[in-house]
């Protein structure tokens, strides 16, 4: 029998291994793998999310750190300014618009057409740093105190008003005299020009609106509270927009003898020293001026008024009007709307003020004593029969009368 090496022939074939009995190892050796892989990954998933978590931190630096780089290579031309085209090209494009331009400027015509030089340089519109605010109206009237060193034009030029519109609105309180502004004082301060006037007992609408140039219409606006047909009331503040007030004078008169209603007025005297209380022999305590409580007209803030800064006392045409306490006289003579007046200053911070005498007794820079005859009642000036405006005032700030009475 021969016996053939299949290595040496290699026509014939080895026959093939029988597997199928090894499968089923493989396949439990596999679930088994899993299975433990699987088993592990679940008792180990804490950790696993950790590890990730600090890979993806690691990562996002990176990535920031390399963006960073590429973006520090970059470099940012900023641009303010257009830049110019080409002279060439400017030519080019401008040459055909130029000739018809030229031959217009030439015949004496409308030049309809505008061509830009090549040395031109466009201008490129630069943002704003800051928001321009629109002015607005003031809704409402506003008081102001006067400080040291106020005038009325400074006060209007700061409120954006016309000095005239200071005076109009507050001429009970400076009587038509604005020299007489002092510290202390408190003005009405109206949201427009024109005037700021007080109802008086009997006035309406029409009335009113005749007297400062104004149409009707122009008093029903978003500051009062008026509406057609509704009655005025008295001491009813009014704002009267573009409305023109009273005339008066900006400086004091001159010093010399003037007539008023056909009667010579001795000049007006003032005394600009200063007075103390060592000077005065001032008490301090306030005698009653006219010898009587009665009182005629206007209170101090009278609501009829608003704007009355003293009180009105009864007298009679000639009766004595007295000093109310030691002082100086600082002021004698005619003063706006004050007509004939007297101020005395007491050297202890008080002035007090004596308005619309018929005829004045004393001058500027006399002592006067508590009880001393200033003059006789009158009714000059803003007066509609005889009586004394009276005024005290502390450092310049008007006080009640009613308040210092004996």
């Amino acid at each position: 029998m021969t016996i053939m090496d299949t290595n040496e022939n290699p026509l014939l074939e080895t026959a093939p291994a029988d597997n199928s009995r090894f499968l089923p190892r493989r396949v439990s050796k596999a679930l088994a793998k899993g299975i433990a892989w699987a088993w592990r990954l679940q008792d180990d998933r804490r950790a696993l999310a950790s590890l990730l978590g600090r890979w993806s931190a690691h990562l996002g630096i990176a990535v920031l750190a390399l963006a960073l780089i590429v973006m520090g290579r970059v470099t940012l031309t900023p641009v303010s300014r257009a830049t110019v085209p080409d002279p060439s090209v400017m030519s080019a494009v401008a040459e055909p618009l130029a000739t018809p331009t030229r031959m217009l400027a030439a015949a004496g015509g409308p030049i309809s057409r505008y061509v830009a030089a090549p040395s031109q340089v466009l201008i490129a519109r630069e943002a704003l740093p800051h928001t321009t605010i629109p002015e607005r109206v003031r809704l409402e009237v506003i008081t102001y105190t006067v400080q040291s060193g106020d005038t009325i034009f400074g006060i209007a030029a700061d409120f954006g008003l016309s000095p005239y519109t200071i005076v109009w609105s507050n001429m009970e309180t400076l009587q038509g005299a604005p020299w007489h502004i002092q510290p202390g004082l408190t003005l009405f301060i109206p949201p427009v020009d024109g005037a700021y006037h007080t109802v008086a007992e009997g006035e309406t609408v029409e009335v009113i609106a005749e007297a400062y140039e104004v149409e009707p219409a122009a008093l029903f606006n978003m500051w009062n509270s008026l509406k057609p047909g509704e009655a005025l009331w008295e001491g009813q503040l009014l704002v009267i927009p573009n409305g023109t007030g009273d005339d008066f004078d900006w400086e004091p008169p001159p010093a010399v003898t003037t007539v008023v209603a056909g009667r010579a007025i001795p000049q007006a005297t003032s005394y600009n020293g200063s007075v103390t209380a060592a000077m005065t022999g001032a008490t301090g305590y306030f005698g009653l001026p006219t010898g009587s409580y009665a009182v005629s007209g206007w209170t101090f803030a009278d609501p009829r008024n608003p704007g009355h800064i003293g009180l009105d006392y009864r007298c009679r045409l000639g009766d004595y009007i007295y000093a109310s306490d030691n002082g100086m006289v600082i002021f004698s003579g005619w003063s706006g709307g004050y007509g004939l007046l007297v101020r005395v200053d007491h050297g202890n911070g008080f002035e007090t003020r004596y308005a619309h005498f018929d005829s004045i007794w004393v001058t500027a820079g006399q002592l006067v004593t508590q009880g001393q005859v200033l003059g006789q009642c009158g009714t000059t000036g803003w007066s509609t029969g005889p009586h004394l405006h009276y005024e005290i005032r502390f450092g310049g700030v008007p006080q009640d009368p009613k308040i210092y009475e004996p």
